[in-house]
């Protein structure tokens, strides 16, 4: 009889809502138990809700999980599912899930991600270096892999991402920034833009349109139209310079505020959306990316020192707030990485976060600062 009413309890068990969900990653999260797995992420709100109502089940491996096969793979929120029936049979233990590597404080596998890091910084810092052209084919190739990525994980969104004109649209106004300047990549958007909007009207494929205009939209604009003011950077007087020291900035403010929140992170600045990134790591950030900043304007451009303060204290300002950006859009759609292209970094998107956002700034700031642009 006590398994009878067990059985109906577990059949009638609402499932838990994306929020409980969201609630226990956190939690977990914060007790440094790193991210759990989908199956026993819902054991656990299971669990939770059991216990505030007082139920307490026969077989705590699979109690409040629907067993019917027909119910498995239901969908929660946007990236949640219902995990398969228990391969065990009644009375019988399931198999434990395999639990993730935990990487300690680190968080990351750290030899993974300095070796690919070396082998990213060293191509690009080459190419500006030894042949500043060769540089536009990494853009390219980079700006059509991160568009993949980004339209793959909005389609979790319900929303349908015109990937082919996205992606060509975003290839003609690097190419079209590169060899025309400003003027010819706001034609070149202006059209990608409208071609864009045609593609997706004629598509229609989620019957949303004004859905997938409007994320088509943003990735062409994210993605495209930030990497091409990377590239019209390099179109100015000392132009490889400028992207040097552009991205060494950013670089340094992701390096000092990731050693620093590991070591010193205590206080997160937004536990909601990013609740490692902490105020130590933000103050890491700008240390580095000042000194980066200093050493910059002295020896590459002979400007005034403050201005490299200016750089140091503004960029890691505005990287962080393009990494809370990719952060949200990241929970919203309940994905941890943006790819997995990247050992130990993620995808394409995960090392772009704090890059894209940062360039129209930092275009400004050489643009009025004194001893960058003539």
């Amino acid at each position: 009889m006590a398994e009878t009413q067990d059985a109906a309890h577990t059949a009638d068990s609402p499932l838990p809502s994306r929020r409980e969900l969201r609630r226990i990653a956190e939690e977990a999260e914060a007790r440094g138990e790193g991210p759990l797995p989908q199956d026993e992420l819902l054991r656990r709100a299971v669990a939770s809700r059991d216990a505030a109502e007082g139920v307490t089940p026969t077989d705590p491996s699979t109690a409040g999980i629907p067993t019917d096969p027909s119910t498995a793979g239901i969908p929660i929120g946007h990236g949640f599912v219902t995990p398969a029936a228990p391969s065990g049979t009644r009375g019988q233990p399931a198999e434990e899930p395999v639990a993730p590597r935990d990487y300690g404080k680190a968080g990351r596998n750290l030899p993974a991600a300095i070796g690919v890091g070396v082998v990213l910084g060293g191509s690009v810092l080459a190419s500006l270096i030894f042949y500043p052209p060769s540089f536009l084919i990494i853009v390219l190739v980079g700006v059509c892999l991160a568009m993949w990525e980004l339209a793959e994980a909005l389609s979790r969104s319900g929303a349908h991402v015109s990937r082919i004109p996205v992606i060509v649209a975003s290839a003609c106004m690097v190419l079209a920034t590169y060899a025309g300047g400003r003027e010819a990549l706001w034609v070149a958007f202006t059209a990608g833009a409208g071609a864009v909007l045609l593609f997706a009207l004629l598509e229609r494929r989620t019957g949303n349109a004004v859905k997938d205009v409007c994320l088509s939209l943003f990735a062409l604009t994210y993605v495209g139209l930030m990497a091409s003011l990377i590239v019209y950077l390099l179109t100015l007087p000392d132009g490889n310079l400028l992207v040097i020291c552009f991205l060494a900035l950013v670089v340094a403010s992701d390096i000092g505020g990731y050693i620093a929140g590991v070591l010193f992170g205590k206080h997160p600045i937004a536990p909601s959306i990013s609740p490692k990134k902490s105020w130590e790591g933000y103050a890491g950030s700008a240390l580095l990316s000042t000194a980066v900043g200093v050493a910059m304007a002295i020896w590459a451009f002979d400007a005034p020192m403050w201005t490299g303060i200016a750089l140091g204290v503004l960029v890691p300002a505005f990287a962080t707030l393009g990494d809370f950006s990719e952060s949200m859009i990241k929970r919203d759609l309940e994905l941890k990485d943006m790819g997995s292209l990247l050992p130990g970094h993620g995808g394409i998107m995960d090392r772009l976060d704090s890059i894209l956002p940062t360039a129209p700034v930092v275009l400004v700031l050489f643009s009025f600062l004194p001893g960058f642009v003539d």
